[in-house]
């Protein structure tokens, strides 16, 4: 029986190619990451210089303490603590019987000071008229004379010599009675002075009436501008002395944010560049507004004369960034109460420096993400 000869089985082809090794997903992640990271840091890097964005923003206003002009006891208080007020609107007011009497007085003195005026021009009248008949009189006296004299020239026997001394005896006491007459006339000018309303009586007199009428005027405190008084410290009764203090009236006229900016924030800010405001009172709303001015310094602790300087010595290896004022106008939402907005409030903001798109993008973005995180804190 023959032998079969068993042939050997073939070899497997070619072995199958190792599958490829799979991506490690912890080090796609990291990847990620890092690119995420570094694009964040980027952006913020750059957006710190172009939108930069502050937390740290306060609303201001013209805070002004309310005093009368004029000092007396407080007959009446027009208003409340916190209310609001319209500009000329009554605050309070002090007795007002002194004040009236005072303007009484200086009427009848200004009053005194005309007839007095009167009496003094027609005093210089009288003056003028005597002057005038001493004139007359000595010119008459000079004819006498002359004609007397010229006379006794040409005939000595038909006027004595005694009638012609006589005559030159009256015109020297004519000519000294108008010396007495202008004297007197120049005497009745000095007492008179400035004719008319231009005369100093007039003057002090017109010039006491209206001091007078206006410390009457100053008796009632007004609000000096449309806002809110508060801290008020007096009521009926109560002295309030002249620039003393009695409440704290807060303009709403003139209302701005001073918003804390770093100093590699300021590189490109300018007055005029448009910012995207957020009120934690008015959480949910943007408001716009524009830069007023930057701020040029900020106190620095410094010894006083004769004392040694102090140093300050930081352990940290980053120092604290200096921060500098930033005054922004804002735009008043015309729905907007006013109430919300004290001063105090805090914002946030972020100020477009110029037109970079994709910063000003992801800066608005940043802002509406505030506006909405602020119903929660």
């Amino acid at each position: 029986m023959n032998d079969e000869v068993k042939e050997p089985a073939e070899q497997p082809q070619a072995a199958a190619a190792k599958p490829k090794k799979a991506r490690d997903p912890v080090r796609r992640a990291t990847l990620v990451v890092l690119v995420v990271i570094a694009l964040l840091l980027a952006w913020y890097l750059r957006a710190d210089r172009v939108t930069p964005y502050t937390s740290q923003a306060r609303v201001n206003a013209l805070v002004v303490p309310v005093a009368s002009d004029v000092a007396g006891r407080v007959t009446r208080v027009f208003v409340g603590n916190n209310q609001w007020v319209n500009a000329g609107d009554p605050l309070f007011e002090v007795d007002v019987e002194n004040y009236r009497l005072a303007v009484e007085t200086a009427e009848a003195n200004y009053q005194a000071a005309r007839q007095a005026v009167g009496a003094a021009e027609a005093a210089v009248e009288a003056a003028n008229a005597g002057v005038a008949a001493a004139v007359a009189n000595l010119d008459k006296a000079q004819k006498d004379y002359d004609r007397t004299k010229a006379i006794h020239d040409q005939d000595s026997g038909a006027i004595s010599m005694r009638r012609v001394e006589l005559e030159e005896a009256s015109l020297a006491i004519a000519r000294s009675q108008l010396d007495a007459a202008k004297a007197q006339r120049e005497q009745a000018i000095q007492n008179l002075g400035d004719d008319g309303e231009r005369n100093v009586r007039i003057l002090q007199a017109k010039a006491a009436l209206d001091q007078a009428q206006l410390n009457l005027s100053r008796a009632t405190t007004k609000a000096p501008s449309d806002g809110v008084v508060t801290d008020v410290r007096l009521d009926v009764g109560n002295f309030a002395g002249a620039g003393a203090p009695q409440m704290t009236f807060v303009s709403t006229e003139n209302v701005w944010l001073e918003a804390e900016f770093t100093e590699n924030n300021l590189g490109h800010l300018d007055p005029g560049d448009p910012v995207a405001i957020v009120f934690d009172a008015i959480p949910g709303r943007v408001i716009s507004g524009k830069v007023r001015e930057v701020g040029y310094g900020v106190a620095v602790n410094k010894a006083p004369l004769g004392q040694l300087p102090t140093i300050r010595n930081d352990p940290n290896w980053l120092r604290q960034a200096q921060r500098y004022p930033v005054l922004v106008d804002f735009e008043r939402p015309a729905d907007l109460n006013p109430t919300p907005l004290k001063v105090g409030s805090q914002a946030s903001l972020v100020v477009y420096t110029d037109q970079h798109p994709i910063t000003n993008g992801l800066g608005a973005f940043v802002i509406r993400m505030v506006s909405w995180l602020t119903y929660a804190y």
